[in-house]
């Protein structure tokens, strides 16, 4: 099996959720998609004289894991217009642009990605090429298609279900399709026409249903929601993941510390994904051109509570939402940037959220997330050191997936 060994002097080990840099020289012995052994450079010697195996020059780049994007959406377009684009573009379109966008975010250091709804279900067939190694690609970790009521949030990805029977049959169908997790529409949401953030679409009896069918089968439930009854609703019925969980109120914010503290004790994880439209204009970022207003007050409230939900010990984990308006697929660099800068994550902290803490939340640290003896050999290597500034994950000398060089 064709070996490879990576030299570096400057390692970012991220091993045990801890982060580690090592300065001084290391190799990296790759055998074929596994990293097989972590070590001083000296015990290579025999490595380094074998014309066999391929060595990489780290030079004076950085090598840190492969990066995770813990939320984003392959089959939108990114556009200004991406529910448009989605609603009218065919099943062979939107196959052929997941897996560009896949490719997209696999060239920009993204190893790993969490799809977060999809219209239709191409994205498992995608899923399933890029692990048989039929093209290259980050691996994706894919819900299919969104639960939402009729009408609802992201409806136009395909599949509505109101009554506690329909919701029941389409989770079993999901999970009979093989999807890796089950997402729900627990509120509304601001991209999709006729829904806003504040309607909270099913009751805890039916939120708890939809657990019970996924955690019988060993899958994790996740949550999109906004509102304060919503987020209740969530926790109250098992949720395993809340996504963004801004707990907004009208046209404001209300904090809920006793809602935090039954997030805490049940474990229950947050991904914020918060990515470039938080940063954009409102004129430009806002998702409906009527919740410009809107969306000014909901930039500067999410990152207050997504702090004090860190500051109260939830595990918070990056995510982009990619796909959405104006929200490119290699733009993690930016979502990691505002977590320090505007969340207030320790830079530890931050790099975790896209690495080891990330890859455990989803069920994939005993493959991914560290670069460690018996992990998937999925390395990134930037020129410039990351924890200076994590605008420096921009700059990619190279990437590698499972063993292979990214082209």
């Amino acid at each position: 099996m064709k070996k490879k060994l990576i030299i570096t002097k400057n390692l970012i080990s991220c091993a045990q959720r801890h982060v580690r840099l090592e300065q001084c020289p290391t190799g990296i012995l790759i055998c074929g998609e596994n990293i097989e052994k972590v070590a001083p450079q000296k015990e290579f010697q025999k490595e380094l004289e074998d014309s066999g195996i391929e060595k990489i020059d780290g030079g004076e780049g950085y090598v840190l894991p492969g990066l995770i994007d813990g939320h984003l959406h392959l089959s939108f377009s990114a556009s200004s217009q991406p529910v448009t684009e989605l609603v009218n573009d065919t099943p062979s379109r939107i196959l052929l642009r997941e897996a560009a966008a896949a490719q997209t975010e696999l060239k920009s250091g993204v190893t790993t990605v969490r799809d977060c709804g999809a219209r239709g279900m191409s994205i498992l067939e995608l899923r399933d090429f890029i692990r048989e190694g039929v093209i290259q690609g980050p691996d994706i970790i894919a819900c299919g298609m969104p639960v939402t009521i009729t009408g609802g949030h992201c409806n136009f990805c395909g599949l509505e279900a109101d009554s506690k029977e329909e919701v029941v049959k389409a989770v079993r169908s999901l999970l009979k399709s093989g999807v890796d997790y089950i997402k729900v529409m627990v509120s509304g949401g601001n991209m999709t026409p006729g829904s806003n953030s504040m309607i909270d679409q099913y009751e805890e009896e039916t939120l708890a249903a939809i657990v019970k069918e996924a955690h019988e089968r060993g899958k994790k439930v996740a949550g999109h929601v906004h509102s304060v009854a919503g987020i209740r609703r969530a926790i109250q019925a098992g949720f395993d993941i809340l996504e963004h969980c801004s707990f907004k109120d009208g046209d404001g914010e209300d904090y809920r510390e006793e809602l935090v503290e039954e997030m805490k004790k049940k474990n229950i994880a947050v991904n914020p994904a918060v990515g470039k439209a938080y940063i954009l204009p409102a004129e430009e970022a806002a998702p409906q051109p009527d919740k410009v207003a809107m969306w000014a007050g909901f930039q500067k409230s999410r990152f207050s509570t997504t702090e004090r939900m860190y500051q109260a010990g939830i595990p918070i984990f990056a995510g982009t939402d990619a796909g959405c308006k104006n929200t490119k697929f290699d733009e993690l660099y930016l979502t990691l940037d505002m977590m320090e800068k505007k969340i207030h994550l320790s830079k530890e902290d931050v790099l975790l959220s896209a690495t080891s803490l990330a890859a455990d939340i989803l069920g994939v640290g005993h493959k991914v997330g560290s670069i460690q003896p018996g992990k998937q050999a999925d390395i990134l290597i930037v020129k410039e050191n990351p924890l200076d500034s994590f605008l420096n994950l921009k700059d990619v000398v190279m990437v590698i997936k499972r063993g292979k060089k990214v082209e």
